[in-house]
């Protein structure tokens, strides 16, 4: 009996660790899963990389550290440092690099950049380049710098400079000039490309033989002959300037622009240079003039140019009352400059496309010489060697 008891009492106790065993295993199971999850949650967030392109060819690569510098770039020519150019907007520079670079690590390239000029680097395979600046009075500062598709120079080198021409500069050009001689004055010509109307008055111009500033004008020359009404000279483009080295016949130095009736001022002023004369003032109607007699009436419908007709001389045109009754007659209504200002200021081409300016000097020598002419502020417009 004793015997059954033990073996009774063994099946139970194998029977309670049996299932103390089957209930801890799911725990263990979990916590040995969790523990396995945690470990392959950590190493895919370990081994996960930001996804980055491939640098193109304007992309900025990663500069070289300190200690690997191998690209030196250095400026050979070019503006020095702090200098002020004041004849041209023009510049140009070269550059080069000093490497120790393995040619496996690819082929060497520039870019180069403007402070104030350029927005970005601008890259090139020429070690040279030449820059149009905007004309002004600006401070400019060039950099150059070597590089490879990977690497780049960390310190470019650079040049700062100042451009100190007229904002005119390569828009009014001095496009011809004449020694005087004789009676003939001498001559500069100015010629207008810019799009807007520019004031010349104060302008400088300057030869071997002294200097003359631009002073005001007459636009339109009144009917009144009021020479006293003067104000700035402006241009417009295409516009031409002459420049003549004498004193102005209406007052001293006193400018003015041309206009269709101007022929008509010859009576009262001596023009040297002459004006040119217009052939569009008053043409007579045939109607008006046909119970004149023939000779009459050849020598008036001649009268169409912009001048007084001049019959002092003319003998048959004298002695014929009804003929000089009709041209006096005429004259005084039609042939004069006030008639014709009334008549023709409202023609599109009324005003001449050109300026008379006098300097009241000779600039232009007879040999060589550089004429040199500035702004209101004094700086380079144009220069012209001959």
């Amino acid at each position: 009996m004793q015997k059954i008891f033990i073996a009774i009492a063994t099946i139970v106790t194998v029977i309670m660790v049996f299932r103390s065993g089957a209930l801890n295993q799911p725990k263990q199971q979990e916590q040995e899963l969790e523990i396995t999850v945690q470990q392959e949650s950590y190493t895919a967030k370990k081994t996960v990389q930001p996804i980055y392109n491939t640098p193109s060819y304007l992309e900025e690569p990663e500069p070289q550290k300190q200690e690997e510098i191998i690209l030196t770039t250095y400026i050979s020519s070019g503006p020095k440092k702090g200098e002020i150019i004041k004849d041209t907007n023009e510049v140009t520079f070269t550059f080069d690099t000093k490497t120790e670079l393995d040619p496996s690590k690819g082929k060497i390239f520039f870019e180069t950049k403007v402070e104030g000029f350029d927005s970005d680097w601008r890259p090139t395979s020429s070690k040279k380049r030449t820059i149009r600046l905007p004309s002004s009075s600006k401070e400019y500062t060039f950099l150059a710098r070597s590089r490879t598709r990977t690497l780049f120079d960390p310190t470019p080198s650079k040049r700062t400079f100042k451009l100190e021409v007229s904002p005119y500069f390569d828009k009014v050009r001095i496009s011809a000039k004449k020694a005087g001689h004789g009676s003939s004055p001498s001559l500069i010509q100015l010629t207008n490309l810019n799009e807007e109307k520019i004031n010349i008055t104060g302008w400088q111009i300057k030869s071997n033989k002294g200097m003359a500033f631009i002073g005001q004008g007459l636009e339109f020359y009144p009917i009144d002959f009021n020479t006293s009404a003067v104000e700035d000279i402006y241009i417009k483009k295409h516009d031409i300037v002459y420049l003549w080295g004498t004193s102005s016949p209406i007052k001293t130095n006193k400018s003015f622009r041309p206009n269709k009736c101007f022929g008509y001022l010859r009576d009262i002023y001596n023009f040297i240079p002459d004006v040119p004369i217009s052939k569009k003032c008053s043409p007579l109607n045939i109607k008006n003039v046909a119970y004149l007699g023939e000779y009459c009436q050849d020598f008036v419908l001649k009268m169409n140019n912009c001048l007084t007709p001049d019959y002092s001389n003319n003998l048959r045109i004298n002695t014929d009352n009804q003929c000089t009754s009709f041209i006096f007659s005429y004259t005084e209504n039609n042939l004069n400059y006030p008639a014709c200002v009334r008549n023709r200021s409202k023609d599109n081409d009324f005003l001449s496309n050109y300026w008379y300016v006098y300097l009241g000097s000779n600039l232009v020598s007879q040999l060589h010489d550089t004429i040199h002419i500035y702004d209101q502020d004094n700086l380079l417009i144009d220069k012209y060697t001959y």
